[in-house]
């Protein structure tokens, strides 16, 4: 049974930015530039469904950066304006001016997250891997934020062999900033996991410490302030998920408890996560789902409750078995 209480909504696919590991520039041949508007949205997510069912919506795409939707601010606005939906922005934050920082920062409240993915800590750092980046802007969008808002304002950084010498200092340039959490992420996709992808002399590779053990990423945070508003999420997550039933031997899906959000992507497609819906050739069976249950074609409280959910939908599916393994821990507090 799908958890209908978190969503994660790719309203963009379009992005400034040509990070080498994006999708974007791992498969720029079917790639489509597209975006959700403030009429699509209103259609799907109505007043009434927000006030029964949705306590959380993650912005964040596959493909693309929420924030380059023409109706981004329109759409957090209309949220909003229903209910007091706790949001998770994850961007790059490059160019955007100061009174777009400033709306923003008047609508969210103490209940939402942005984050901020910075793998650097200057303009030539960072773009090493968020290749055309700009650290000017970002920092605008950064003390904008945290002068002018109260929401939780979280530091995303991933490990790699540029930076992992470096992560100390990030992280008390993260704090100096006024970031309430520095995370860390260990990706999965490096030249000793991958080689036929990466190849065997991966310049981008850290060491061992800071490479995922796994088939899907891992994290550690490190509290920066006196909120905890995210160890407090972390905690209610992990009971849930300890609570939940295995599907099958191996398979506890975080689209069970609302762990990952259900996920709608910028064409309109519905899928139970995003995970199942990037576009790497071994999704290929749950791309046809998608396109089955396209949101401009079918109304989204009626694909929620087909029976399809209720069956054991993760049968088959690789990146179900990689991704929601049961015995995967990934998230911990760093001291």
């Amino acid at each position: 049974m799908l958890a209908p209480w978190h969503w994660h909504i790719e309203i963009s696919s379009k992005c400034t930015l040509a990070c080498p590991r994006c999708a974007r520039q791992e498969m720029p041949d079917n790639l489509v530039n597209t975006e959700l508007d403030l009429t699509f949205f209103k259609k799907n997510f109505t007043p009434n469904f927000i006030l029964q069912h949705v306590e959380r919506i993650t912005l964040c795409g596959d493909d693309g950066d929420p924030i380059y939707a023409h109706d981004f601010l329109d759409i957090v606005k209309y949220i909003k304006s229903i209910k007091n939906v706790s949001l998770l922005i994850i961007t790059n934050g490059s160019y955007k001016k100061l009174e777009w920082w400033r709306e923003l920062a008047s609508v969210l409240t103490d209940v939402d997250q942005l984050h901020f993915s910075l793998d650097g800590w200057d303009q030539a750092s960072n773009e090493l891997y968020r290749v055309n980046s700009d650290w000017d802007s970002i920092m605008l969008g950064v003390n904008t934020i945290s002068k002018y808002s109260n929401c939780y304002m979280v530091w995303d950084a991933i490990g790699f062999k540029f930076n992992e010498d470096k992560i100390d200092h990030m992280r008390s340039l993260a704090a100096h900033l006024g970031f309430d959490l520095f995370q860390l992420t260990k990706s999965t996709k490096f030249g000793s996991k991958y080689p036929g992808i990466y190849g065997t002399k991966d310049t981008l590779e850290p060491s061992i410490n800071f490479i995922s053990s796994s088939h899907r990423f891992e994290r550690e945070f490190t509290q920066l302030s006196d909120k905890i508003f995210v160890k407090v999420w972390l905690d209610t997550n992990l009971k849930f998920f300890n609570k939940t039933e295995i599907v099958n031997d191996s398979i506890k899906p975080l689209c069970h408890v609302g762990n990952k959000g259900l996920f709608i992507n910028s064409k309109g497609e519905f899928y139970p996560c995003c995970w199942v819906a990037n576009r790497y050739s071994h999704n290929s069976h749950w791309m046809n789902l998608g396109k089955k249950f396209n949101l401009y074609h079918n109304l989204l409280e009626d694909i929620i409750s087909l029976d399809f959910w209720k069956k054991d939908f993760t049968n088959n599916s690789l990146e179900c078995s990689m991704k929601c393994n049961k015995d995967i821990v990934t998230e911990k507090y760093a001291t």
